[in-house]
């Protein structure tokens, strides 16, 4: 399951007379790939090697047995494809968009060890630590106040620290280049010292193709154990650049809605599952619980304390002796017992329609045998889309009709397929309870049904609510049918 390194070094004649040792990895998704020396000089650090206590998806894993990929791979493949993409669109252009064969191999070396070094800066269970656990410590900061809060700009902070205290060979101007490559910080690039279109391969911010998304959408399918999917190997294959875009066959089109389509169904099927949710907001109050103790919070701000932050603080926590994680250790027994979070139910609404918060939740309560406050439910707005929010990100992408074509054109989807969506983004509002005390779950459950009044139909409201009755009893129903054997 796990990317495999082979154990010997393969010895490789350089230009020179000295010895280049490059590394063979046996990946489950890409196969056997070579790494290069300078990329197995970033690996061998202890910055790196923490992600491989840094499962990729989280919390899935409770759900999902097979996802129990780390970042590790992840970055490795990153790396390999970055690479991939950037020889084979040199050994078709070649001159076309490299002065020199030596500009290629520099550039080789950029984006690779930008998609090796992409997500360094995640912290314990990946997104969750940003998108639940800083928010909430950090409150209404925002990332130009507080740039720490973003795992992107911490991987650019580890990344300096590891070249500096490992003494790798990356000089300031590269660092600089590598950091633009890993945020995609311009649609064509800030740097003049590197061909423009280098920014659209690891982080692309225009149109959202890049070869991050083409590594984690194959490898967490295949994790999952979901039989639907996409080709990428194809758009790397007719990808050529034109006037320093990145452009596509127009015949790819079909397999670039594939892989938006994968995305959304990834958000939906998996990563927003609603027990793995339950058992994510288990977790990020756990940390917050430790935070006091352990100074997670604070760690962002020291890359040496932070390098200590992984999935493995929960076991540092559950068999601690200090009292004042009590609360954290009672929450961590209740997930080890399965006695999880409660689902209470969930709405499918307008995207238009803004988050609902859990203050909106509680003061529509309008019972007085049960005291609601915001701490005991938590409302979950979840926005699943194309990777560009209610935006078509094919209506970005520029394709090519021939390999002779010069003038790569946007395809508008109504060119494309009658089938095709018109919307890119649904949201759902899905309601939690700390407690699983049926009279709470009830309160909360009317409570919220008036919140979602302002904005949707209440007829619409009661058959979505009831449709999930109908389920949920038919689903208890199972249960006790296979518990009588």
């Amino acid at each position: 399951m796990f990317a495999q390194e082979d154990s010997e070094w393969l010895p490789i004649q350089s230009q020179t007379t000295s010895l280049r040792r490059n590394k063979v990895i046996n990946d489950p998704v890409h196969g056997h790939f070579e790494l290069e020396e300078y990329c197995v000089d970033v690996i061998d650090t202890p910055h790196f090697q923490r992600l491989r206590d840094l499962k990729q998806l989280g919390s899935c894993y409770y759900v999902f047995p097979g996802a129990t990929h780390c970042r590790f791979e992840h970055s490795l493949g990153v790396c390999h494809l970055a690479g991939a993409q950037l020889e084979q669109l040199y050994y078709k252009q070649k001159s076309e968009i490299f002065e020199t064969d030596e500009e290629f191999k520099d550039c080789c070396k950029l984006v690779r060890i930008a998609g090796l070094c992409h997500d360094l800066g995640h912290g314990p269970f990946s997104h969750s630590f940003d998108d639940t656990f800083l928010r909430k410590k950090f409150g209404s900061i925002t990332l130009e106040e507080c740039p720490e809060l973003r795992h992107e700009y911490r991987s650019l902070q580890l990344l300096e620290n590891l070249i500096e205290s490992n003494s790798i060979d990356i000089n300031k101007q590269d660092l600089q280049i590598i950091g633009e490559l890993i945020q995609g910080s311009s649609a064509l690039g800030q740097s003049s010292q590197v061909p423009p279109f280098l920014y659209q391969i690891v982080s692309n911010k225009y149109n959202s193709v890049d070869v991050d998304k083409f590594d984690y959408l194959v490898r967490d399918t295949r994790a999952t154990g979901l039989k639907f999917g996409f080709d990428h190997s194809r758009l790397m294959q007719y990808c050529r650049v034109i006037d320093n875009w990145l452009c596509y066959h127009q015949k790819e089109i079909f397999n670039m809605y594939d892989m938006f389509n994968l995305r959304f169904k990834l958000h939906k099927i998996v990563y927003n599952h609603r027990t793995s949710k339950a058992i994510d907001y288990m977790l990020m109050d756990i940390l917050l619980y430790a935070d006091s103790y352990f100074d997670i919070s604070k760690s962002i701000f020291d890359c040496t304390n932070f390098i200590r932050m992984t999935d493995s603080i929960l076991y540092a926590i559950e068999h601690s002796r200090e009292p004042s994680l009590e609360k954290s250790q009672k929450i961590l027994h209740s997930l080890r017992k399965r006695e999880l979070y409660k689902f209470v139910c969930e709405l499918l609404v307008p995207s238009h329609i803004p988050d609902i918060t859990e203050e909106e939740v509680t003061t529509h309560q309008n019972t007085s045998q049960v005291n609601l406050r915001p701490e005991d439910v938590i409302v979950q707005n979840m926005r699943a889309n194309y990777a560009m929010k209610e935006k078509n990100p094919v209506d970005n992408v520029l394709f090519f009709r021939n390999w002779e074509d010069r003038n790569p054109v946007h395809i508008p989807r109504e060119h494309v397929s009658y089938l095709i969506p018109d919307v890119f983004e649904e949201h759902t509002v899905r309601l939690y309870s700390k407690s699983r005390d049926p009279a709470v779950i009830q309160a909360a459950k009317k409570a919220f049904q008036m919140a979602v009044q302002r904005y949707l139909d209440s007829s619409d409201i009661k058959q979505q609510l009831d449709e999930q009755s109908s389920s949920e009893y038919q689903i208890g129903r199972n249960k006790r049918k296979h518990s009588s054997f």
